[in-house]
Formats: C-alpha cells, sequence, structure tokens
C-alpha cells in the first residue's frame, strides 16, 4: 500500500507558489481532495517526521520536575502526530482542553464545558501533595488548546517533544515578561522614546506611560532621590500630597506591593536605599513612578480601565483588541487617606473593601455592581458632565487610544517574544484618565483575574472566552488544514522515495529536502483560511497583522516612517 501510493496517476494539478511579499506557501488544487484526511496516513507519517521539526523556546532546566502528577515522555510528540495522521477529524471537530485551573474557578467550572472537553478534569492544582509530586497521568494525545495558569514548558515539560505538539496551541509566549513585568515594561518604554526621540511623531511618551524610575538601576535610583531631595518636590508635595508611587516590579498581583509614596512610605524607602547613598545595592525590583495627581472620577470615586488584549500569534506578529470595563472604587476619592482601596481599583482591592463600604447603605451586590462600569455607562455620565457632548467619543477617542496603545506596547516589547505559531497570550491591560481625558497606561498582566463577580461580567467573560477560542481554533486549523494539503501534494506528485534498508526498516527521501522544509515552514506561520475566518459577531478587534504590507499592518495608526 505505502509503494503503491507513489504511483498514483495525477488526478489534478498543484499550483505551488511561494509568495516573495508574504513568504508563504499557497495550495490550489483542481480536484475536492478533502483536506481532513490524508491519503495515505502510514505515508504521510514519515513524512511529517521529517518535516515537523521541534523549535524549542525553552530549554528544560528541572528534569526532575513534576507539575500535577503528570508523566514526562520524550516520545508524547511522536504519538501524537500518529494519532493525527490516522485521525485528523479531531481536529477540525473538537476543542480538548488540557487546563488547570481550579476546578471552583469560572474557568474551568464554566467556559472550558461551554467551549468544548476537559480531556483530564480531574487534574488542578488543588490536589493532594502526594498525587501532584507522583508522575502518574499521562497528557492524552487528543489534546489541542493547552489552558493553563503556569507556563509548563522549560520548567516541567521539553517543547515540541514532550508538549505543545503541532496539533496543539498553548497560551504563553516565551519572553512575554517584558510586556508583563512592571520593570521591564517600564525599561521598554524609556528604550522605545529613546528609539524614537527624532521623531516625535512616531511616539508621545508624555502622554503615555506616567515617567518612572526603575530603583534596581543604580542611574535612575540616584537620579529619583536627587529629585526628591529637591526642594521643588517639597513644593510640589505641598500642592499635591501624594506625588509618587512605589510598585514592585516583578511577582506581584492583584494590588499587591502597590504603595502610594506618603509621608510613612517615603520614609520607608529613604532608609532602605540610605537616601540614594546605596543605589546599586539595594536588590529588589521596585519601580517608583509619578501618580496621576489628577484622576477622572466618577461621582466623587477613583476607576481605571480593565482592557483585554491578545497577542494571537507571534509568528507572523498578530494581535487583538477586546472592550473592557471600568473598575471603580468603593470609597469616594480623597489623596491625603492612606486608605488603599481608595487609590487601587483592581477586583481584589475592591472585594477586601467590601465590608468597609457597606456603610454606604449598599448590599454587596449592589457594591460589586457599582464597582464595574461599562464603557456606555461612563460615555452617558460624562455627557451629564458636559465633559463630552456624545457617545460618539467612544468610537472616536476612547477605542482608538486603547487600541493605539496597545500597538504601541507591542511594538516595544516584541522583540523579545519567541516566534513560533503555536504559542499566543491573553492580557489584561490597565489604563487611566485624567480630568483632561488623557489616557494613560498603567500596566500589564498576564494571566489575568476571570471571576464572574456579577451576571453581566459573567456574560460578557463568556462571550468574551468563547470569541478568543474562535480565533485561536481558527489559526491552528488553518495550519492543519494546510499540512495536510502539502503532504497529500508529497505524495501526489511522487516527489517522496520510500527507501527500505536491508534490516526491514523503511525511510523516504524527499525531493529538494531544503526547499521541502523551507516551504514547511512556512505554511505553518498563521493566517486565516477562508472556511476558518473569524465570524463577523466576534468581538475581537484586529489591531495588528504583520503579515500585511503598508498603513493596514497597525489599521493606518502608525506612519510607514515609524516601522523600523
Amino acid at each position: 500500500m505505502l509503494l503503491a501510493s507513489l504511483n498514483l496517476i495525477a488526478i489534478f494539478v498543484v499550483v505551488l507558489n511561494i509568495s516573495t511579499n508574504h513568504n508563504q506557501v499557497q495550495l490550489t488544487s483542481t480536484d475536492n481532495t478533502d483536506y481532513h484526511n490524508f491519503i495515505n496516513p502510514e505515508l504521510a507519517l514519515l513524512i511529517l517526521k521529517e518535516l515537523d521539526i521541534p523549535n524549542n523556546p525553552y530549554p528544560h532546566q528541572t528534569p526532575n520536575a513534576v507539575y500535577l502528577g503528570m508523566k514526562r515522555d520524550s516520545n508524547y510528540c511522536d504519538r501524537v502526530r500518529k494519532h493525527f495522521v490516522y485521525n485528523p477529524h479531531y481536529i477540525f471537530e473538537e476543542t480538548n482542553f488540557f487546563c488547570t485551573y481550579f476546578h471552583h474557578e469560572f474557568v474551568k467550572s464554566q467556559v472550558v464545558p461551554a467551549i468544548g472537553n476537559d480531556i483530564l478534569k480531574h487534574v488542578t492544582p488543588g490536589l493532594p501533595k502526594a498525587i501532584k509530586d507522583t508522575p502518574t497521568y499521562d497528557l492524552p494525545v487528543n489534546v489541542t488548546a493547552l489552558w493553563t495558569k503556569k507556563v509548563l514548558e522549560g520548567t516541567y515539560f521539553e517543547s515540541g517533544k514532550e508538549i505543545v505538539c503541532l496539533t496543539q496551541s498553548s497560551n504563553h509566549i516565551a519572553g512575554i515578561s517584558v510586556l508583563s513585568r512592571k520593570d521591564q515594561v517600564a525599561r521598554s518604554v524609556y528604550n522605545y522614546t529613546k528609539r524614537f526621540q527624532d521623531k516625535p511623531q512616531c511616539f508621545d511618551d508624555s502622554k503615555f506611560f506616567p515617567k518612572t524610575w526603575n530603583l534596581d538601576d543604580p542611574e535612575q535610583c540616584r537620579e529619583w532621590f536627587n529629585v526628591i531631595n529637591s526642594e521643588k518636590y517639597q513644593e510640589e508635595k505641598k500642592k499635591k500630597i501624594i506625588v509618587y508611587i512605589r510598585k514592585i516590579g516583578a511577582g506581584s498581583h492583584k494590588g499587591e506591593g502597590v504603595e502610594p509614596v506618603h509621608e510613612e512610605e517615603e520614609k520607608a524607602l529613604r532608609q532602605k536605599y540610605d537616601n540614594g547613598n546605596k543605589c546599586g545595592s539595594v536588590k529588589n525590583t521596585y519601580i517608583v513612578q509619578y501618580y496621576i495627581h489628577n484622576p477622572l472620577l466618577v461621582m466623587g470615586h477613583k476607576f481605571d480601565f480593565r482592557v483585554y488584549m491578545m497577542i494571537a500569534s507571534t509568528d507572523p506578529l498578530i494581535a487583538y483588541y477586546h472592550d473592557g470595563f471600568l473598575r471603580v472604587s468603593l470609597f469616594e476619592y480623597d489623596v491625603s487617606k492612606n486608605e488603599k482601596g481608595m487609590h487601587l481599583t483592581n477586583t481584589a482591592q475592591s472585594k477586601k473593601a467590601i465590608e468597609k463600604a457597606k456603610d454606604s447603605g449598599m448590599n454587596e451586590t449592589e457594591l460589586m455592581n457599582f464597582q464595574m462600569w461599562n464603557y456606555t455607562r461612563l460615555a452617558d455620565y460624562l455627557i451629564a458632565e458636559k465633559m463630552i457632548t456624545s457617545r460618539d467619543w467612544l468610537d472616536e477617542y476612547l477605542r482608538p487610544a486603547l487600541m493605539n496603545a496597545m500597538q504601541h506596547l507591542i511594538r516595544m516589547t516584541q522583540f523579545n517574544y519567541f516566534r513560533h505559531s503555536a504559542h499566543w497570550e491573553f492580557f489584561g491591560v490597565d489604563f487611566m484618565l485624567d480630568q483632561d481625558l488623557n489616557l494613560w497606561f498603567i500596566e500589564c498582566n498576564s494571566v489575568p483575574a476571570l471571576e464572574a463577580t456579577n451576571k453581566e461580567k459573567e456574560a460578557f467573560l463568556m462571550k468574551l472566552l468563547k470569541d478568543q477560542f474562535e480565533i485561536v481554533n481558527g489559526l491552528l486549523r488553518s495550519r492543519i488544514k494546510r499540512v495536510i494539503n502539502y503532504v497529500n501534494m508529497l505524495i501526489k506528485n511522487g516527489l517522496v522515495r520510500v527507501i527500505s534498508n536491508e534490516d526491514g526498516n523503511t525511510r523516504i527521501e524527499l525531493d529538494r529536502y531544503a526547499q521541502r522544509r523551507k516551504e514547511f515552514a512556512d505554511l505553518i506561520k498563521n493566517r486565516f483560511e477562508e472556511e476558518f475566518e473569524v465570524s463577523s459577531d466576534n468581538e475581537w478587534y484586529k489591531i495588528i497583522d504583520e503579515s500585511v504590507e503598508g498603513l493596514g499592518r497597525y489599521n493606518g495608526n502608525i506612519g510607514i516612517e515609524c516601522f523600523d
């Protein structure tokens, strides 16, 4: 059967075209071959072993590490490949999750069952320690989507061999800490600003990110202490009360490690750094940045935006924006007070503030509903306050400003991302408006909290996440369609020879092997095939597509002269 397949009469014409503009392999067939199947699975398996070469961004560092009782198997991706060539239909018909959220969490209890199948339902961080530390479970070969809080590649598994195989997507990108760590993103803004210092039309940092100092950088550390030791700072403090806010640059979430630099905090920092004399010798990741002293308030309460961003692909770079919501503090704003929930508006801080805020007369449900506003509610409030004239402000200013800020955020950090078609990541990005309606980027969070704190948020998150996996699955299925078509083309056109050795083993030779490797690498670069295009009611909005030439790459928001 294997040899016979090589003698098939070509009943169709295949045009193989390497586009010089898009670096893509395009396959066009005159017949109606079903791309859901390999015409010869046994031969297809041999071909894919030659072409599907692991590209591992995570060198394995801890060979004895065990995660949630999962076994390591150096032949796992070989087994996945074999299952795939004989049963390719599941890629196009199923979404099979390996999800490591807790059972009680919204993602695992509601979202995953609504989208697909939870292949290992019992595997969660809540397992007893003895089970977690003992290799017990095999990762099923039909997993298509890895949705995990932790990065499994590198620490626990070897990418391309033990996990993240050809037919899988993974929700983490190597090198992404440059975007999600507060200290590294501050450094990225600093470098990006220098990059375009002679092209102010490309980027204006004075209206993007509050001026920030990395205290682990000796020069920036000394510069900040020189500032706070000046008479100008003492005068500024009299007017503003709080001039700076201190944050931990890495490893903190949900408002942890964030402190307004009031008198007590300032004293502690002066003592820790010996008023600047110990800059360079203190080991931490502290950053200090200007506190936005004139925040826009709603009903006297401070708020920020939690907006969503997805890097759907790094090969090529494709990114999306999604509307978010306002997170409103449950306390009326008073800059002179030290109540943390007054200055920070994230959900975790608001939960802690519920009991303290109940004396407002609202019950817990009413308080949680007050804490989350949608864009329309904000626009109506600003219209009533005569700050804007219509809801058109949302589409004419707010959304474009949020999208453009995300575009710059990705551009200033993208050189650190590992380029791989299977990896994607989802972020919660925080912004603020000041009283002049200037938009300020605050921080970007990987693995953001996904909690259905009220019915409106539950419906919002469910739609957002379903739409997210329409994109992720669409790209995966597009890649796999091209893989099947390409392998079938090689077989039908006699571009592969089967050689049987004397020992009875079989190997193959591909015609123009180096060219085939390049063609395969090109065809698994991400782009949508027509049948897997995003539906019209999908609420994610594409903001970057580096496969597009010219201004369309950034939807016309960034000039060609800024592309370098």
